[in-house]
């Protein structure tokens, strides 16, 4: 088992790479589960500045939302984190992002699929929240944990999106390759039709089968520009694939 110290320190660390990115800011938050306890840890919300939190600024939850330590509560849309942890497995750590290119396949009536090789962990798309709503209820939760069902990010429809994974370092790299496809595809947009990477060239690259490797290595690659960031927002933004 994780221990408590390592989880918090983890997912500050995790938090502050988001805010270098420029992937969050006076909104979204970002949580980790410890199944053996049945604890969220969680970030605070709206208003927290958060590309200078620290350990002891993580917030407790049971997976009903209810605090465990503290007077502050978890922040309004807990339930997207709550719903994630308490179904799946693989959902130990889960970020909500109102990242600037991703949050535009919430807006334009456009499917998203991967364009690049790294994208290839997408290869079923990502699929569409259809509601604009916040997810501020147990029951919305609900809703959002049948769209998103396996897969590892959902898109919340005007809004933003979230992305699960087994780790902290998985969502920091899950989120990053989202937000560097998306990219990618409204810049090749300027050039004319975008070509995809079908679900057959995805399994086939194997990117799932490297996954681990690649997000240890992207965590350290990004916690080292962390540690010698000036903490304004975006200032250390560094791009995963340039």
């Amino acid at each position: 088992m994780i221990s408590e110290k390592d989880l918090r320190e983890q997912l500050a660390t995790c938090t502050r790479i988001f805010a270098m990115q420029g992937m969050i800011g006076v909104f979204g938050h970002v949580s980790v589960y410890q199944p053996e306890t049945k604890r969220v840890f969680i970030t605070p919300g709206m208003g927290s500045d958060k590309g200078s939190l620290r350990a002891e600024d993580m917030l407790i939850t049971d997976l009903d939302g209810k605090p465990l330590e503290g007077r502050e509560g978890p922040p309004v849309e807990w339930p997207i984190h709550t719903a994630l942890h308490g179904a799946r497995a693989d959902a130990v750590a889960v970020a909500h992002l109102h990242t600037p290119y991703a949050t535009l396949f919430t807006i334009a009536k456009r499917e998203f699929q991967p364009v690049t090789l790294q994208g290839a962990i997408f290869s079923e798309g990502v699929p569409l929240y259809p509601q604009a709503q916040l997810i501020t209820t147990p029951a919305r939760g609900s809703s959002l944990l049948k769209v998103i069902g396996d897969k590892r990010a959902v898109l919340l429809r005007g809004h933003g999106i979230v992305v699960a994974g087994q780790n902290l370092q998985e969502v920091l790299f899950a989120s990053l390759v989202l937000e560097d496809d998306a990219k990618k595809t409204m810049q090749a947009a300027t050039l004319g039709e975008v070509g995809t990477i079908s679900p057959e060239e995805c399994r086939a690259f194997g990117a799932e089968i490297a996954l681990e490797r690649r997000a240890q290595r992207a965590w350290n690659y990004f916690c080292s520009l962390e540690a010698r960031w000036d903490r304004q927002p975006a200032t250390g933004r560094s791009e995963l694939f340039p």
